[in-house]
């Protein structure tokens, strides 16, 4: 069974909070153990102009314009949240014009997969990730949050480029997170 919320069309630009209280409880990780991360305990903030549960709450599904918040900024044109068994957002899925900003790291692609747990994200489609003046461009790039490493790997027989520039331009954005993930901010 589908529940929909909130399908009333909205004017271009406008943001609609779906659901601002139902998502930031039910949002909200849960007792994980102190073998897991800490960063796992915080809530994800998620805004969109739609929003629909499925499967008896274990799926959620953010539909346009959708910017999502943990320790980093995820945008994309869809973004699916999937719980596990005990309730606890195990995975996040988002395609569709993917940004993810964290720090003074920018990365781009068609899909980005973020496991909660372990804490990664895998970039597929179109994969860049840019970190001041340099950047790295593959068909898949994998980023471990946690200790700031990442595989980069080409398409089947295919490589990958990286730009390393001589000089780094780490200059601080004047634009906001979300602004970068409108596109307003500095491309790739």
């Amino acid at each position: 069974m589908m529940m929909l919320y909130n399908r009333m069309t909205r004017s271009p630009g406008a943001k609609v909070l779906v659901g601002a209280a139902l998502a930031v409880l039910t949002l909200m990780p849960g007792n994980l153990g102190a073998q897991q991360d800490e960063s796992i305990d915080k809530p994800v903030t998620i805004t969109s102009d739609t929003m629909e549960v499925e499967e008896g709450g274990k799926v959620f599904i953010f539909k346009g314009d959708v910017v999502a918040k943990e320790d980093f900024t995820l945008c994309s044109d869809e973004l699916v949240l999937y719980y596990d068994e005990n309730n606890e957002v195990r995975e996040i899925v988002a395609t569709g014009d993917v940004r993810l900003i964290k720090d003074d790291k920018t990365a781009l692609s068609d899909k980005a997969v973020y496991d909660r747990i372990k804490r990664t994200f895998v970039l597929t489609g179109n994969a860049r990730v840019r970190q001041c003046s340099d950047t790295v461009t593959g068909e898949k790039i994998t980023v471990f949050l946690d200790t700031e490493r990442s595989i980069v790997e080409g398409k089947e027989g295919g490589r990958v480029k990286a730009v390393v520039m001589p000089e780094k331009d780490c200059q601080e954005s004047l634009n906001s997170e979300e602004d970068l993930c409108r596109g307003s901010g500095q491309g790739l």
